[in-house]
């Protein structure tokens, strides 16, 4: 059978099987001060549309405006009362291709550590 949809060429070379892309952080801020940085820097620094603004259960969801374009997710937990983690994720709509990275992840988390 791998013959036949190799030779029709229905195979995907070098489809890979994984996570999103993804950073998780620890920042020393309590849960509503993260929570602000981390809605203010996907609207300033990334300039994405916020769809899903949930403070009480730590989500948030944003998208370029684009059809079928990358959306991200940030989750946010506390650890403490001091600390809190953030869970910067990208996905993207059925049938695309994930990338192994995604630069508004990597901007995101760069923003919100100050690195």
């Amino acid at each position: 059978m791998k013959f036949l949809t190799r030779w029709l060429g229905l195979e995907r070379p070098g489809a890979r099987v994984g996570l999103r892309p993804h950073r998780d952080l620890e920042l020393a801020l309590d849960y509503a001060a993260a929570y602000a940085r981390c809605r203010a820097a996907i609207e300033t620094v990334l300039g994405a549309t916020v769809f899903v603004d949930d403070e009480k259960t730590g989500f948030i969801e944003a998208g370029f405006g684009l059809v079928n374009s990358e959306r991200l997710r940030c989750t946010v937990s506390r650890i403490d009362d001091a600390h809190t983690a953030i869970r910067v994720e990208a996905f993207f709509p059925a049938g695309v291709d994930v990338p192994a990275t995604s630069r508004n992840v990597e901007a995101l988390a760069a923003a919100l550590t100050g690195a």
